[in-house]
C-alpha cells in the first residue's frame, strides 16, 4: 500500500484547513512544501491580536509575542525587514524605511501597497541616514526621528476586499492630518491651527479624531470628501491625558485618556481615565464596563476582543502598547501593561525586564 502524498491535497482543502491555523502554524503549513505554501495567502483563524516587536539582528527575522501562548516567534517575512511600523489596520502593516518609503504590507498574503512620499512638515530630507524635522536646527538619525514621522496609519476597510480603501494617519511634529485614497499622486492635507492629535479612528463610516487643546481633548470628525475638512463635533472634554485613544466599543464611542509620568529614567502610565462620549448631545459621562469586553490600544485600529472566546484574555481590560514620548526611548519600550476596568488596576503581559528598541504594535491576524 503506498503512501498518501499530502502535497497534491485539492487547493479549496488546503483552503480550509488554514481557518483552523493559529498565526504561528500558518507559517509553519506553509512551510511544508510548495503547494502548501501558495494557500498562505489566506488568512489564518480569528485569535487574539499579536504584538509584532522589533526585528531580530542576527536573523533579520521579525519578532512577534503571541498572548495566547505567552511566546515569542522569529517569522521570516522579507517584506517588514529593515522597516519601521507605524500602523496596523484589518491585519496590514503601515512600514517604512530609511529612506522613507512608505508601503502597506499584509503578512499573511505579502500583498504590498507603495504610498505617495510623506508630505513635509517645514522639511522632510530624504536621506539613507538623516532626516530634518522643524523641531530643531539638528540634524537626528532616523532610528531617533522616525516615531516622528507618522505617529499612526489607519484605514477605513480591508484592501483584501475592497479596492475603494483609504489611509488616514497623523505625521510630524504636531501630529497633522493626511490621507490618500487608491490612485492619488499625494497626500491630500487638513490643516486644524493649535491641535495636536493623538489618536484616529474610522467609526460608523466616518473618520475622526481627538487632539489636545490647552487643557481639554477634543474630538474632529474628518471629512476626506471633495471639501476636506476637520471639523469639532464632540464636547471638551476636561483635563486632557498624555494620550487620548478613541475606540469603537460595541457600537458606543469611548475616550480612554492615558495619564504619564516620568520616573526612573522613563514615561510610566499611572492613570487611565475611560469616558464614553455623546457626539448628538456634545457631552460625556464616566464609562462604567458592562460588557466584558476587552480592547487592544496603541499604534493599531482599536480592536475590541470578547473575551469569552479566549480564555487567556482578561475582561474588561485595556491591552496597551508602549508610545514614544517624545523623539527617542533612550531605555526602550517597557510602559506596557493591562488595565482592568473595574478594579483600577495595572498588570504586566509582557516582561518589563526584556528590552525592546522600538515601539510594539497590537497585530489582528483575522
Amino acid at each position: 500500500m503506498s503512501m498518501a502524498d499530502w502535497s497534491d491535497l485539492h487547493y479549496d482543502v488546503l483552503e480550509h484547513l488554514t481557518r483552523f491555523l493559529s498565526l504561528s502554524d500558518h507559517y509553519r503549513f506553509g512551510a511544508v512544501c510548495q503547494s502548501w505554501h501558495l494557500v498562505q495567502k489566506h488568512h489564518p483563524r480569528q485569535q487574539l491580536p499579536w504584538l509584532v516587536l522589533e526585528e531580530d539582528d542576527a536573523t533579520h527575522k521579525r519578532k512577534f509575542f503571541c498572548l495566547e501562548e505567552n511566546r515569542t516567534y522569529l517569522i521570516d517575512i522579507p517584506e517588514l525587514q529593515g522597516r519601521y511600523l507605524c500602523g496596523s489596520s484589518f491585519g496590514w502593516l503601515f512600514t517604512m524605511d530609511v529612506k522613507l518609503n512608505f508601503r502597506l504590507v499584509n503578512p499573511y498574503t505579502r500583498k504590498c501597497y507603495d504610498l505617495p512620499p510623506l508630505p513635509p512638515y517645514d522639511s522632510l530630507h530624504d536621506s539613507t541616514t538623516y532626516v530634518k524635522g522643524s523641531i530643531s536646527e539638528e540634524f537626528y538619525s532616523f532610528e531617533s526621528m522616525k516615531s516622528m514621522l507618522v505617529a499612526k496609519a489607519i484605514l477605513d476597510r480591508d484592501p483584501s476586499h475592497s479596492s475603494e480603501f483609504k489611509v488616514l494617519m497623523m505625521y510630524g511634529e504636531r501630529n497633522s492630518l493626511a490621507f490618500w485614497k487608491l490612485g492619488d499622486p499625494t497626500w491630500t492635507l487638513i490643516t486644524v491651527a493649535y491641535i495636536f492629535f493623538t489618536d484616529i479612528i474610522f467609526f460608523k463610516e466616518d473618520f475622526y479624531a481627538v487632539g489636545n487643546f490647552y487643557n481639554n481633548n477634543d474630538i474632529y470628525l474628518v471629512n476626506t470628501g471633495p471639501n476636506p475638512n476637520a471639523k469639532h463635533v464632540g464636547p471638551h472634554v476636561k483635563h486632557r491625558g498624555t494620550f487620548a485613544y478613541l475606540v469603537d466599543y460595541m457600537g458606543e464611542l469611548l475616550l480612554v485618556q492615558r495619564f504619564r509620568f516620568f520616573f526612573n529614567e522613563r514615561f510610566i502610565t499611572k492613570r487611565i481615565i475611560v469616558k464614553k462620549i455623546d457626539l448628538e448631545g456634545k457631552s460625556y459621562s464616566e464609562y462604567k464596563p458592562m460588557e466584558g469586553h476587552s480592547v487592544f490600544l496603541g499604534a493599531n485600529s482599536c480592536i475590541t476582543v470578547d473575551p469569552c472566546k479566549y480564555p487567556t484574555c482578561r475582561k474588561n481590560a485595556i491591552y496597551l502598547t508602549d508610545r514614544p514620548h517624545n523623539i527617542s526611548e533612550e531605555h526602550g519600550c517597557k510602559d506596557l501593561w493591562i488595565y482592568d476596568m473595574v478594579e483600577g488596576s495595572f498588570s504586566r503581559y509582557y516582561s518589563a525586564r526584556w528590552y525592546i528598541p522600538a515601539s510594539p504594535i497590537w497585530l489582528n491576524p483575522t
